[in-house]
């Protein structure tokens, strides 16, 4: 079973470095060719679409969890996708409804094209959690790129052939949603079944919960963008943001991101193995799992923050000279992703386990922290306030998703070792940059020359220091769930 469940965190893994490397072609394309202030009116579009899609992807938690559980999963999904065309077909008709606002707070007339974007990423989310609960997480995995592959295509071809502004990417991005929803379903080895009024029920019962989760998701990763564009046209925002700042912000949102895709690859392939564990009290298999997690989830990110606070200004230059002004706003990001890539961890655990209402008070006591900390702090200090308020929520969620499972099936045995182990390798990593940095010449290819150099040694040093990491690597795959 260890060796199936790394396979499968391996696969998805790659999926996710496929997406990223698309997101990222296509990020600095756009940027390049429309400026920050143009992606920041398209960030602006998809932080509230992700906003929007909090039922759908309560839905889709709903989906997976019962699917997981393996009885009747056919009927649970038919039932998910059912309840997901009722309760979003009334979305998209309010935002239709109300289009000229949405224009306002977007910055342009794109309301129409939106609202097909809502509805496209709402079945999207639904067939992709049902993959997952049919435990395909690999294939789950594929379906994201497929996604982000055509709709970075998209954008692209889009952008160079006939030179369309942020409505046509945000046309394209529904394009691309629709197509991978269809691939999703199709490749699914489950079919439907006639759902009864009990697996509707079954789906409101766990989703009534899950929606605070998926709540706690949206806020974490567009709370700052959708609050900075909602408090700059406001009379309460003393420090206004503008476009360019929110395209900056973005972009360094989403290369902080990039150092998370270990830990998103292990919360989803032991998001089912937890659930079906659970249902048997196996509790002992459950923390063993959590251990693992815990002690691969900062590997990437560990190194990551280290590597920015000395040359994250100068590869955010990538995307144009005025990025630059990213680089302190990047490294506090790296630092809010791997807080929450910890806190993400625990309440998988949560969830697993079959206890969305605690599950549900933790994630409510971080989206107090979190709307409380962004109205204070970025009305006072612009985007510097967003990234400090993003990560102090994801340290506040830390303990209480921490205590939280410590509760329930007693306190979990955090691997100190091989997090320190990781911070020993990054401090490493950072000495030989820093010299590096100051010695070679101030342009961007060595500044990459200078990354890959580091990347290098920090390997290096995590191998020497860590018996665990040896042994992982010495198996072939980058997790090895099994003892």
């Amino acid at each position: 079973m260890s060796g199936r469940q790394g396979r499968t965190t391996l696969i998805y893994f790659l999926t996710q470095v496929g997406t990223t490397l698309s997101g990222f072609a296509a990020t600095w394309y756009i940027n390049v060719r429309l400026g920050a202030g143009a992606f920041g009116e398209y960030s602006t579009a998809v932080g509230v679409l992700f906003w929007l899609n909090i039922p759908a992807s309560a839905l889709g938690g709903a989906v997976n969890k019962r699917m997981s559980e393996g009885e009747t999963p056919g009927a649970f999904l038919a039932a998910g996708h059912l309840a997901n065309l009722a309760v979003n077909g009334v979305l998209v008709g309010g935002l239709l409804l109300f289009r000229e606002q949405v224009n306002v707070f977007i910055g342009l007339d794109v309301a129409v094209f939106f609202a097909a974007l809502v509805g496209a990423r709402a079945v999207f989310d639904v067939a992709v959690s049902a993959l997952r609960g049919n435990k395909q997480v690999g294939l789950s995995g594929a379906i994201k790129t497929f996604e982000s592959v055509v709709r970075s295509g998209v954008h692209i071809g889009a952008l160079f052939f006939l030179g369309v502004g942020v409505a046509g990417l945000v046309i394209g991005h529904a394009a691309a949603l629709l197509l991978a929803a269809v691939a999703g379903v199709v490749l699914l080895d489950e079919r439907p079944a006639k759902p009864g009024r009990e697996h509707f029920a079954s789906l409101g019962e766990y989703a009534q919960y899950s929606w605070v989760g998926t709540l706690k998701t949206r806020a974490f990763a567009w709370t700052d963008i959708v609050m900075m564009r909602g408090l700059s046209l406001s009379v309460i925002g003393l420090a206004s943001v503008t476009k360019a700042q929110l395209g900056i912000y973005n972009v360094s949102w989403t290369l902080a991101s990039v150092l998370a895709l270990v830990s998103i690859a292990i919360k989803q392939t032991l998001f089912p193995e937890l659930s079906e564990l659970a249902v048997d009290d196996e509790y002992d298999r459950i923390h063993h799992f959590l251990n693992e997690g815990l002690a691969f989830t900062g590997v990437f990110a560990v190194p990551g923050l280290f590597g920015a606070a000395v040359v994250g200004d100068k590869l955010l230059t990538v995307f144009g000279a005025e990025y630059a002004a990213g680089g302190g706003i990047l490294v506090v990001l790296i630092g809010a992703r791997l807080f929450a890539a910890y806190s993400e961890q625990f309440v998988n655990v949560l969830n697993g386990i079959d206890r969305p209402d605690v599950a549900f008070r933790v994630n409510v006591v971080y989206i107090a922290v979190t709307l409380t900390s962004n109205v204070a702090l970025i009305s006072l200090f612009g985007w510097w306030g967003a990234a400090v308020a993003t990560a102090f929520s994801a340290l506040v969620s830390i303990a209480v998703a921490g205590f939280a499972v410590s509760r329930l099936i007693g306190r979990p045995e955090v691997p100190v070792r091989d997090i320190a182990a990781q911070l020993a390798a990054s401090l490493v990593m950072f000495g030989a940059v820093l010299i590096l940095e100051r010695t070679l010449p101030d342009t961007l290819a060595w500044t990459f020359v200078v990354v890959g150099v580091g990347a290098v040694v920090y390997v290096g040093a995590l191998l020497a220091i860590s018996t665990r990491v040896r042994r992982k690597a010495a198996g072939a795959v980058p997790v090895d769930f099994g003892r």
